[in-house]
């Protein structure tokens, strides 16, 4: 498996018809992209490029004998699938806080997602506001900086901290409240 190649990212190549179709005519012994093309009912441009996401994962790979399906990317993909998700430490949140946050951040403690629901989401945002210290003043490059740490996108994460009043913001210099 290929350091790109997540159980998801494994799954996610299979999950496209034309894909399938060229594993499978990989898995049955075809070797060469016209005779793929031709049992599995695509064009040489449709299989070339199914092959290359097969490829680009791991699942194809290109043998002297020919193409062939390399089987450790499905064994690597459900041993990775398996291995219990390390939780991340939140000792600076609050029960409540820890309690949501383990649903939305990585293994690493970066929030993957905010939470739909209002009353959660406002839980993370607190939890993020905190690393702010009250009332210092940081302009917006230092404020994308602290909350780049946490999430990958520091404009939306901002924008709610801003609209929950966790943060306020005048002049361009933020404020924690």
């Amino acid at each position: 498996m290929t350091a790109t190649a997540t159980p998801a990212h494994v799954l996610g190549r299979l999950a496209d018809e034309r894909r399938l179709r060229v594993l499978a005519a990989v898995a049955l012994g075809e070797t060469s992209v016209p005779e793929i093309a031709e049992r599995a009912g695509l064009s040489g441009d449709e299989t070339a490029r199914a092959l290359a996401q097969l490829m680009g994962a791991g699942i194809v790979t290109q043998e002297p004998s020919g193409l062939e399906v390399d089987f450790r990317a499905f064994s690597e993909a459900a041993r990775a699938a398996s291995t219990p998700r390390r939780r991340p430490s939140l000792d600076d949140a609050t029960p409540e806080q820890a309690a949501v946050l383990r649903n939305f951040v990585d293994e690493h403690g970066r929030i993957t997602a905010l939470p739909a629901r209002e009353a959660k989401r406002r839980l993370v945002l607190e939890y993020v506001a905190a690393r702010f210290e009250p009332g210092r003043e940081y302009d917006e490059k230092q404020v994308n900086g602290v909350l780049l740490e946490l999430f990958d996108d520091p404009a939306s994460l901002r924008r709610f901290l801003v609209d929950e009043q966790l943060l306020e913001r005048e002049a361009g210099i933020y404020r924690r409240r």
